[in-house]
């Protein structure tokens, strides 16, 4: 029997789900079962979602769902319900598009050239479009950190930001944001979220982009929805660039 931290038995508590443990499994391992869990939860009714042993993402959790910031698998329960069964009153679009706003103020804030400085030229860099996800990698190893796959019991993709909503704080967006973006892009490109730690989340995208002008809409959607997005990148267009021929998109926090 395996060793568990007390970590890991918090996050076992958290999930109330069936899971499965990976304490220091390769990366090849860790793919084949996440593969197998995704034809399966098809059939089960659950999607799986790679989720590091991170103690600052645990914190994030029980803090949106517990007021007091004390883990209650009641309040869980409810928060879980509450968000699943909610209408939202504006569509993921709609909330983009706000998101973009604000950084177009902050732009105009900052005597940034909103056109010529953040959003640039589309240039293409099939280099570094992304088909496999890393966000659970060691930056520095490049090895799997100690993860879950969490299968997680939800009728539709968007929803797993119900039940484990990560974010809601700095810029990174709420649940109810994650979750309107997330159905948008679903119904737009297949977009369903697979890995998650306390500042990454990654999409795998069914509907895979490749077309230019499709890119440079779709990447300035993301840096609304992720500023972040451009830290390795001189423009919004370079961005769009490497979307092309990307199936895994990755979204990381500051």
């Amino acid at each position: 029997m395996l060793d568990m931290s007390d970590l890991v038995k918090e996050f076992i508590e958290y999930f109330d789900c069936e899971y499965e443990y990976f304490p220091n499994n390769t990366y090849e391992e860790i793919m084949e079962k996440f593969e197998k869990y995704v034809e399966e939860g098809k059939e089960k009714g659950y999607f799986p979602m790679i989720v590091t042993v991170d103690e600052t993402l645990l914190e994030c959790l029980t803090m949106n769902v517990s007021e007091d910031d004390e883990f209650n698998i009641e309040d869980a329960r409810e928060y879980r319900k509450k968000y699943i069964s909610s209408v939202y009153s504006k569509g993921g679009k709609n909330i983009i598009n706000d998101l973009i706003n604000i950084r177009k103020e902050e732009a105009q804030d900052d005597d940034i050239d909103w056109e010529k400085e953040i959003i640039g030229e589309f240039e293409e860099d099939e280099n570094n479009s992304l088909n496999f996800p890393i966000g659970f990698l060691n930056y520095r190893t490049d090895k799997p950190e100690e993860l879950f796959i969490v299968k997680v019991p939800v009728k539709n993709p968007w929803e797993i930001f119900a039940w484990l909503p990560m974010g809601n704080w700095n810029e990174c967006p709420t649940t109810s944001e994650h979750m309107a973006v997330s159905k948008y892009w679903f119904e737009k490109f297949g977009a369903v979220p697979i890995s998650m730690t306390h500042d990454v989340v990654e999409y795998r995208v069914e509907k895979v982009i490749t077309d230019k002008d499709i890119a440079m809409e779709t990447a300035i959607e993301m840096y609304g929805y992720c500023s972040d997005i451009d830290q390795n990148f001189d423009s919004i267009g370079k961005y769009a660039g490497s979307l092309v021929n990307s199936s895994v998109w990755y979204f990381w926090w500051d």
